[in-house]
């Protein structure tokens, strides 16, 4: 990968961080969220994080000349690349032991031009005095919004959450958004995949994964959303998208579709 900086692994014995796979639903052999997903060696880990290389290049016409955030940024996996290419960075998340991971994850690189801010109970709203110091221009959400939404008004709602998203960053400022393909043979072929691996996968019925994967239906998966992967429609969710923002530029990979947007003013 050209721009992606791959952060080292970040080991919190001293954090009691058991709690991990209580939030990430995995097995104790991984140190962290970002170990789990992005540090492990082979191919799989390598697909995960190509949307962070694509993000950055669709970005690279502002490296060094503003300033991002990080909402949804975990323990830090992408804080070193934006730390990088970026003149300031806030990274958000909701979880605080994720923040004490990625806080120690970037004393250790002495990247002195990242911040970050815990936003669990706070609105968006009460998060923009906290980071008002400077001005931002682009907004990386990144594997955040499949999980963001009401199950009655699924898209709407996403849309509203990405509306209010916007008042963090400039008038003419830019968002971009990675979401996995939930739907399509590469849906089918994941699934395949996550039980060759014996990677952990959340349990969907034959008929919903042929309904998903051959006919691009979610009605059955969409009434039982909780929060999780399952019931999220990417094509669904651009549908909405362009009804509400400037799709600028859009990056389509096997598994994740990657979109840089702006606001309509």
């Amino acid at each position: 990968m050209k721009y992606f900086v791959k952060p080292p692994l970040i080991t919190m014995e001293d954090n009691k961080y058991k709690t991990f796979s209580e939030l990430a639903r995995v097995n104790h052999k991984y140190k962290t969220y970002s170990h789990y997903n992005y540090l492990q060696p082979g191919i799989v880990s390598y697909i995960k994080r190509m949307h962070f290389e694509i993000a950055l290049k669709l970005t690279q016409e502002y490296f060094n000349k503003c300033n991002v955030i990080d909402f949804g940024c975990a323990d830090g996996a992408f804080l070193p690349s934006l730390a990088k290419y970026f003149n300031h960075v806030v990274g958000v998340d909701k979880i605080p032991v994720f923040i004490n991971i990625a806080s120690k994850l970037c004393n250790e690189l002495q990247l002195s031009n990242v911040e970050l801010v815990c936003n669990d109970a706070l609105s968006i709203r009460d998060l923009g005095p906290k980071i008002s110091s400077k001005k931002f221009h682009i907004l990386f959400l990144l594997e955040i919004i499949e999980h963001i939404g009401d199950r009655g008004s699924l898209y709407e709602s996403k849309n509203n959450f990405l509306k209010e998203l916007f008042a963090l960053i400039d008038k003419n400022g830019l968002m971009v958004i990675s979401v996995p393909k939930m739907t399509g043979i590469s849906f089918l072929i994941q699934q395949i995949g996550y039980i060759l691996f014996g990677l952990k996968r959340e349990s969907i019925s034959i008929g919903n994964l042929i309904k998903a994967s051959v006919f691009n239906n979610t009605n059955a998966l969409e009434e039982q959303w909780d929060g999780e992967h399952l019931g999220f429609n990417h094509n669904k969710f651009e549908k909405h998208l362009t009804g509400e923002f400037n799709i600028i530029r859009k990056k389509d990979i096997f598994s994740q579709i990657i979109y840089l947007i702006g606001n309509r003013i």
